[in-house]
């Protein structure tokens, strides 16, 4: 939902376009990225496969004028267009405070739009809430190619409760910044009838601005072919295909042997060629190696630490703090390490809801540092979005959640609760210090 800093006066909106794959979504935001004047931009972080298809999100940052002394930025966010990322597109759909619904205006493409239509409805009624309640848009999509449907026909087959529609073309830009200023708008209505009434007249619209915000925003000069200030990032191609789909993890996928790193790159700029090297070990097998350690803790037995906990091996000033057995304490900053050992101890003793609530402490402190990637004052803060921007599971992430959830409601939580949480921890550390 919108985020208000009454000291820096500032509003903070998220916008969701959300539809097909191949539709658009992704192409929208990188025309608004490269004609938008760079006063009002932010960066464009971008993560997709090898073939551009977005596998987690999209984000940009935009700045609109000041509302009397307001201050209101908007986070414009895409989801994966294939359905089998729908964990993550229910990640990014949270906390959303309007929607763009990116059709694709070609005949062949009718049903794949319904579907997505369907899934944004399925998604939303996870989280309690219903399409027709939230601000929304149509942006009917690829209106320069030949074999297209009447907008009249996208319109009944799609909005039968007449929300505003628009014809565009992400590669020609049609439409774009009109639908923009539209579901700014709406937005901005929506934040301002839940005011109390003593707050006045509120913010007032975007009418006050000359030209209007299409205009403000947009910049004259021809953009250029590739934008400095975005970040692209691509997950390396593998020899062999994926297992599953979606990935069952980040870790050690796709196949025995073969690694798949983020590899992140300037636009323009040739990929260095990949090295071989070890795998890392996929959750799974770190959650098994991780109750053996603490079996081995707990009778005593010495264990033998593999060569990727101790790589570093931890300093003279917090030796001690490793465990006996197996412990990933090294992995961490030193100035982090005590909370890392707590959270050994606590599995080591049993004490399995101390040592959930000490995983959502070091993964929060992880999401934090993550969210300077995009900038330190562009940086999308909805912990929602965190694990994507990551390349973390995004069903993983859903299951630690609601771990948590249960430990601090005072519920059951077991041995294989903490163990994968802690697993979680290692593996979104691991993420967070390879950016």
């Amino acid at each position: 939902m919108a985020s208000v800093n009454p000291l820096s006066r500032e509003l903070v909106f998220k916008i969701v376009y959300y539809g097909p794959g191949l539709g658009g979504k992704t192409t929208t935001l990188e025309y608004l990225h490269a004609t938008a004047k760079p006063e009002y931009r932010g960066k464009l972080v971008s993560l997709a496969t090898p073939v551009d298809r977005t596998l987690y999100f999209d984000f940009l940052p935009v700045r609109l004028p000041q509302l009397r002394g307001m201050n209101v930025r908007l986070q414009l966010f895409t989801v994966p267009g294939q359905v089998y990322f729908n964990a993550t597109r229910k990640l990014v759909l949270t906390g959303a405070d309007g929607l763009v619904f990116v059709s694709d205006s070609q005949v062949v493409r009718a049903d794949a739009n319904l579907e997505s239509l369907e899934n944004l409805r399925d998604n939303l009624a996870e989280q309690g809430r219903q399409l027709q309640q939230i601000p929304l848009i149509f942006q009917h999509n690829k209106r320069d190619l030949p074999d297209l449907l009447p907008l009249e026909e996208l319109d009944d087959m799609l909005n039968p409760f007449r929300a505003f529609s628009v014809g565009t073309s992400a590669k020609t830009g049609l439409g774009l910044y009109e639908g923009l200023e539209e579901i700014s708008a709406i937005v901005l209505r929506a934040f301002e009838s839940r005011l109390p009434d003593a707050m006045g007249s509120g913010l007032g619209g975007f009418d006050a601005i000359e030209g209007g915000l299409a205009r403000a925003l947009r910049d004259a000069s021809p953009p250029p072919s590739a934008p400095l200030d975005a970040v692209i990032s691509r997950l390396a191609p593998a020899s062999r295909p994926w297992s599953s789909m979606p990935p069952d993890s980040t870790i050690g996928e796709p196949s025995e042997g073969e690694d798949a790193p983020v590899a992140t790159e300037a636009p323009g700029r040739e990929r260095a060629p990949r090295s071989a090297g070890p795998r890392a070990p996929a959750s799974r097998d770190l959650a098994s190696s991780l109750r053996l350690a603490a079996a081995a803790r707990r009778s005593g037995a010495p264990g033998e630490a593999p060569a990727t906990a101790r790589a570093d091996g931890p300093s003279a000033a917090t030796r001690h703090l490793a465990q006996p057995g197996l412990s990933f304490v090294a992995l961490w900053p030193t100035a982090e390490r005590e909370g890392v050992a707590e959270i050994e101890a606590a599995i080591a003793a049993e004490r399995y809801a101390v040592a959930l609530e000490r995983c959502e402490a070091l993964v929060a402190g992880i999401f934090a540092k993550a969210a300077e990637l995009a900038g330190s004052t562009e940086a999308p803060r909805d912990p929602a979005t965190m694990p994507a921007l990551l390349g973390l599971d995004g069903r993983r992430y859903l299951g630690f959640r609601a771990a948590v959830r249960r430990a601090r409601a005072g519920g059951e939580v077991t041995e294989r609760d903490a163990l994968r949480a802690f697993a979680f921890a290692i593996e979104a550390r691991l993420a967070e210090s390879a950016i």
